[in-house]
């Protein structure tokens, strides 16, 4: 499945950057999130509570960054695993704007796959569920960068 989006957060490019790096950040907006472990140079572990429908998990879930362009773009790479499937993707990072006072846009394109029970069950909701995970995610990420910006 494909999936991409676009999102304006009102601050400078510098500081949503910093911020799409930040464990402590990526923790609080990733949705589900219980524990986010860094595991090495822009890698991570991290215990997620997730599901599609009535089909819901712990998934325990790695992701990487790499083909880093500092402050512009990064690709990322995720399988996470649960008893009830597993889910894996990668996709496109990249920043737009963000300087002389205007907002950062961040758009995201990538492909996601799933398995398991999660696929054959719950498999036609899970594009709606990967989409409001997403939006949920870019939202918390914009509230807190836009909060940064303004204390």
């Amino acid at each position: 499945m494909k999936i991409d989006g676009s999102y304006t957060i009102n601050a400078p490019r510098e500081l949503v950057w910093r911020s799409l790096l930040d464990p402590d950040i990526l923790a609080k907006t990733i949705p589900g999130c219980e524990k986010l472990t860094t595991t090495g140079e822009n890698r991570y572990t991290a215990v997620v509570k997730a599901g599609v429908g009535a089909i819901k998990g712990t998934f325990n879930s790695e992701f990487s960054l790499s083909d880093i362009d500092p402050g512009n773009a990064y690709t990322l790479v995720s399988k996470a695993k649960a008893p009830v499937g597993f889910v894996e993707g990668s996709g496109r990072v990249t920043l737009e704007g963000g300087t002389d006072g205007k907002p950062t846009v961040v758009k995201f394109a990538g492909d996601v796959k799933m398995g398991g029970m999660l696929a054959s069950i719950a498999g036609r909701l899970f594009e709606a569920a990967a989409r409001k995970n997403t939006d949920d995610m870019f939202e918390r990420l914009r509230t807190l960068v836009e909060h940064r910006e303004s204390s």
